[in-house]
């Protein structure tokens, strides 16, 4: 059974060795007590119960409801990977159900089928995980500068990468992860880490830094930049934010992790060109400040 040590949390998966990701690898660890535990079977779906259940949340392609304190959530269909997962209240103990006809390791596109499926199942409950630590997954491109994080967030085709690139190739600055990183607060202090889902980037270190600042990127004429006030940065961050809004409690302590890191980090909105001068203009902004 591999434990994980991703963004300061041991997660313990049961699954076979094929069945897991490669990107998961270098977050593997042999120490350290077990946050949440995750059995992935090979199992038909469970019977649904036929008595009254407490709906969570029911949406195009998912529903989620609890009952006799599990929370069960249910995919699209029985073809989606995990189809149906089983989760205690509290998100710590986790079992995920997939068709037995995906249980094929010398089908090379099941098994790649499998691992991402499974790989975005564990973001998931990466996500639940953090959320009740002071901690969030934040859809940005972030570097390693000074021994500090930069975090660079915006839509997706905005730009972000482009320019955690052009800071690498001018400061040999390290990307920390190309698409999505995580943020938690440890001892008060706001500490950014890599993460094995990276997007179409293909860029991420098993890392961690202390933040430095969040830059939200937008794409314009000319290049400027300017701080935002504390109102400003959560209506920003609260949009980049990935979040499973299962529970009025996840949403609040969701809520209020945004608002400390909004106030306790400088937050800038950056107009740029996909341009070096772009990355001087942000570098000289965080050097005089």
């Amino acid at each position: 059974m591999p434990k994980y040590c991703i963004s300061g949390l041991i997660i313990e998966v049961t699954a076979p060795d094929w069945a897991l990701h490669e990107d998961l690898r270098p977050f593997q660890c042999n120490t350290g007590e077990t946050d949440v535990y995750c059995n992935i079977v090979f199992q038909k779906q469970p019977a649904r119960p036929g008595e009254e259940v407490k709906i969570i949340a029911d949406t195009l392609g998912t529903l989620i409801y609890e009952f006799q304190d599990i929370i069960h959530n249910l995919c699209g269909d029985d073809q989606d990977i995990p189809s149906y997962t089983f989760s205690s209240k509290d998100w710590a103990y986790h079992t995920m159900f997939i068709e037995p006809e995906y249980n094929n390791p010398n089908d090379n596109i099941i098994v790649q089928a499998v691992r991402e499926g499974i790989s975005a199942a564990l973001r998931d409950v990466t996500i639940l995980a953090l959320i009740q630590r002071r901690g969030l997954i934040i859809h940005s491109s972030t570097i390693l500068w000074n021994g500090e994080g930069v975090m660079f967030s915006a839509p997706s085709g905005t730009g972000k990468s482009t320019h955690t690139r052009r800071w690498r190739e001018l400061y040999d600055t390290p990307i920390l992860d190309g698409d999505t990183t995580a943020c938690r607060i440890v001892n008060g202090i706001p500490i950014v880490y890599g993460l094995p889902w990276c997007g179409t980037s293909g860029e991420f270190i098993n890392s961690s830094a202390p933040l430095r600042a969040i830059v939200f990127l937008q794409q314009a004429k000319e290049n400027n930049i300017k701080r935002l006030d504390s109102r400003e940065a959560i209506l920003r961050l609260i949009a980049r934010c990935f979040l499973r809004p299962w529970s009025h409690e996840v949403i609040n302590q969701y809520l209020d992790t945004v608002q400390e890191i909004a106030e306790k980090i400088e937050c800038y909105l950056l107009d740029c060109l996909p341009d070096s001068k772009a990355v001087e203009l942000v570098k000289k902004c965080l050097e005089k400040n």
